[in-house]
């Protein structure tokens, strides 16, 4: 069995896969799997077409017109083979040598079904001299993390900011053969749908994951853009909702699962009001902050009577400081956001792989420490 099964669900057609896919086959011996996932009314570029032709690693999985990116993902999942699967976007960029990791993993830790690791976000959008610093960490062990933290971190909200802590899941990380199976084996979501199906895989991920390791050395970057606020597409009277902003959309769906599950969404809390204050803070203009902050102070005012709302007090910032440190800054090396002239996320993390650890360095090590340093 293959390694590792790489899904590119083609769900946004203004980013061609063809740059992802290249740098993923252009080493003929990695024993991976691509599953590219294509709508019926999204076309695939000639040159991608010729690429996935001429390599019997990648796989095409044609899916209904118009199908949601929810169901999208789901297919490519189901036609996965690989004994670890993980999920990126056309306009990303990931470690082909992932499959040498979760490799090592199989060998070295067995109950370990769920992996993460620092990701870039790079904003293809950014322009020069308006953006901060990325930060590359300066280790690179692999770890395991405690699940009950994570799952505070997650549904409480814990220590969030506009969105809660969760690196594990299935985008840009990884989910052991037998994980996706039981993950596969819930019912479907048929009576409602979400914009972000990675926050769905990410909450079934922290709930049913065995153990859970995280590498910090980077292993990819997410072509980022902000969010574009959809309509609710169900009629469950949950007041947070996709059409308010991403904490919104993000609360619907743990609603959802929670729902579909026998229990009840936790995240009521004050931790939970300061990612929405911290999203409202987040807009640049001042019609787009009194927009959201009204919307979800009504959506608080009318959640269990009301508690909540009157920890919500956002206010607008015109000014925001950026920061330009460059150098190593603790355990980071802060770097230019187009180094090397990097314009996307593949050419950032292309560039910056170059001062990265090799993953076979990395995975040549003993299990140590109790069990908690992996490599």
């Amino acid at each position: 069995m293959t390694h590792l099964s790489i899904c590119i669900p083609l769900d946004d057609a203004a980013q061609d896969a063809l740059p992802l896919v290249a740098a993923l086959t252009e080493n003929r011996t990695t024993e991976l799997e691509i599953v590219i996932a294509r709508p019926a009314d999204v076309v695939m570029s000639e040159a991608l077409l010729s690429l996935v032709t001429g390599d019997a690693r990648v796989r095409v999985i044609d899916a209904e017109a118009g199908i949601s990116r929810q169901a999208l993902w789901r297919e490519a999942v189901a036609a996965t083979t690989g004994n670890w699967v993980t999920l990126v976007k056309p306009g990303d960029m990931i470690e082909s040598d992932l499959a040498v990791m979760v490799a090592f993993l199989e060998t070295h830790s067995p109950d370990v079904d769920a992996l993460a690791w620092n990701a870039f976000q790079i904003d293809r959008h950014a322009e020069r001299g308006k953006t901060g610093s990325v930060a590359i960490p300066a280790g690179y062990q692999i770890e395991t993390l405690d699940k009950t933290a994570m799952l505070r971190a997650f549904f409480c909200w814990e220590n969030s900011l506009s969105v809660p802590k969760m690196p594990f899941g299935l985008y840009h990380a990884a989910i052991r053969r037998s994980l996706v199976d039981a993950l596969l084996e819930l019912p479907e979501a048929r009576d409602w749908s979400t914009p972000l199906p990675q926050y769905e895989w990410a909450a079934k991920v922290g709930l049913f994951a065995n153990e859970l390791a995280f590498c910090a050395r980077p292993m990819s970057a997410i072509s980022t853009s902000p969010y574009m606020a959809e309509a609710p597409r169900h009629e469950w009277s949950f007041p947070f909702h996709s059409g308010l902003g991403l904490a919104g959309a993000v609360a619907e769906v743990q609603f959802h699962v929670l729902r579909e599950l026998g229990s009840d969404w936790s995240g009521n809390t004050e931790a939970f009001v300061r990612a929405l204050t911290i999203e409202c803070m987040m807009e640049t203009s001042r019609e787009a902050f009194v927009a959201k902050g009204n919307a979800y102070f009504a959506a608080l005012r009318t959640f269990e009577g009301g508690h909540l709302a009157a920890h919500f007090r956002p206010e607008f910032r015109e000014v925001r400081p950026q920061d330009t440190r460059r150098g190593l800054h603790g355990k980071a090396l802060l770097v230019d956001r187009f180094l090397g002239g990097a314009q996307d996320a593949g050419e950032f993390y292309n560039t910056i792989r170059l001062m990265l650890a090799p993953i076979g360095l990395i995975c040549g090590g003993v299990v140590r420490d109790g069990e908690k340093v992996i490599a």
